[in-house]
């Protein structure tokens, strides 16, 4: 036989007697099309969710944060000195000399509640920072602003676009805050009044309380797809409210490399530069665990996925079966006239290698054309059936993102071939071991 004969073969196999391409060949092409459509879609909005997360993360959070454990309150035993209390300007020195950290900048962070005129109270993380070119973080923080100008000096806060809308503020508003330890010395001060016996002392006791709020410029909004419910002020207002007299609640750094946060953690707790009484934290100690379940879901999703590729290639199988029967005859000819097993074999192989190869071009075309038009479609969907099928609140992203990998586009192809390829092998076996004489007499 030639050796082009097999796919000569294997071209005419596909194609009937009166249609170009057959029904059974058609819904195979369809099994693989579908099948690595799904699966260029799935992961590369898995992969694409995956960065853009870890970008936003990195993009409004500190690299690492060193706090400092809070003044000893309780009472010592008799003749015990006080438990040493290092200074934190001191450790603000060392660590700004460590390799690989691009910024060290003192900072204090606390939970407060922000109001505008009559509105309900809403509870915020603030943190407050120090103004100055030489923050890193507010270098990153700055890249998300929307709108107004991004400073942080005299009585101003910045807001998200989130925290504007819930309530209905702009740039120019002014906020009332208070610190939420505030709020609670004012609870115990009122419980304290009311369990008073004497009403003399108790009301006394009532009039003493008196909470004054902190008046706060809105002077930016920043994107809330980033950093969620937090707001940020000046380095000095955050220091007067959460009472820290001119101490801070921690240092917050930034690195050259973000992903060598651990370990630049690890070295920093077992040499001598953080004193006993600081602990520290990095950006994934605090949101790694959602990354982890992103990688997780996205294995468990693959597993899936591959029995859609199976499906796909018993789809292929079937075609091979009902081309093998129906050409039982044209077999027993091609064998009588001394083909090999092999090039039987190779006959219905390249038939299922056509059909996986125009099924894997067509699900690659499809489901790029679907990420294309991913977030149009999301519309769509909700518009149609009233939900959002990639709600901001979970997945923490405005938009549906996506990354195609050249690796991801390369293993989905070879487990397409491979997959039809094995499936086609079964009764291209067989077809390949039927005896001549009993083939031309059927």
């Amino acid at each position: 036989m030639p050796s082009n004969a097999s796919f000569f073969l294997a071209v005419r196999y596909l194609r009937p007697k009166r249609s170009f391409v057959s029904i059974i060949t058609l819904i195979s092409v369809l099994g693989v099309m579908l099948g690595v459509g799904v699966l260029v879609v799935v992961m590369s909005v898995f992969k694409g969710w995956q960065v853009e997360y870890k970008q936003m993360l990195l993009g409004f959070e500190p690299h690492v944060i060193l706090s400092q454990e809070p003044p000893f309150t309780g009472e010592l035993p008799e003749g015990a000195p006080p438990p040493l209390r290092s200074n934190w300007r001191e450790v603000l020195k060392e660590v700004q000399k460590l390799p690989g950290v691009i910024s060290a900048t003192p900072m204090a962070e606390g939970t407060v509640a922000a109001r505008f005129g009559d509105s309900d109270p809403q509870g915020l993380e603030l943190f407050g920072l120090k103004d100055g070119a030489d923050n890193a973080l507010l270098t990153k923080l700055a890249k998300h602003r929307l709108e107004g100008e991004f400073n942080l000096r005299d009585d101003t806060i910045i807001i998200t676009n989130k925290i504007a809308k819930k309530l209905n503020v702009k740039v120019g508003d002014v906020l009332s805050i208070l610190a939420s330890e505030t709020i609670r010395q004012m609870i115990r001060d009122l419980r304290t009044a009311e369990e008073e016996s004497d009403p003399e002392k108790a009301r006394a006791a009532r009039e003493d309380i008196v909470v004054l709020p902190r008046d706060l410029t809105i002077t930016a909004i920043i994107r809330g797809d980033t950093a969620g419910d937090r707001c940020y002020a000046p380095l000095s207002i955050a220091q007067e409210l959460f009472n820290l007299e001119g101490d801070v609640g921690g240092i917050e750094l930034e690195l050259t490399d973000p992903d060598q946060a651990n370990a630049f953690a690890e070295a920093l707790y077992s040499g001598t530069t953080l004193p006993p009484d600081w602990t520290l934290r990095t950006w994934t100690s605090q949101h790694g665990a959602l990354l982890q379940s992103v990688e997780n879901q996205q294995s468990l999703m693959y597993f899936l996925l591959f029995f859609i590729m199976l499906v796909a290639a018993i789809c292929v199988m079937n075609t091979t079966i009902t081309v093998t029967v129906q050409k039982r005859r044209e077999i027993g000819i091609l064998t009588a006239l001394g083909s090999r097993p092999g090039q039987i074999i190779s006959i219905f192989l390249a038939q299922a290698g056509i059909v996986a190869l125009v099924g894997i071009f067509l699900g690659i075309v499809g489901g790029i054309t679907v990420l294309h038009y991913r977030n149009d479609l999301r519309e769509a969907i909700a518009q149609t059936t009233g939900r959002d099928i990639f709600p901001q609140d979970i997945y923490f992203l405005s938009g549906i993102p996506s990354q195609i990998q050249p690796a991801d586009l390369t293993s989905i192809c070879g487990l397409a071939i491979v997959l039809c390829l094995l499936a086609a092998l079964i009764p291209a076996w067989f077809a390949a071991r039927v005896d001549p004489a009993v083939a031309l007499r059927d």
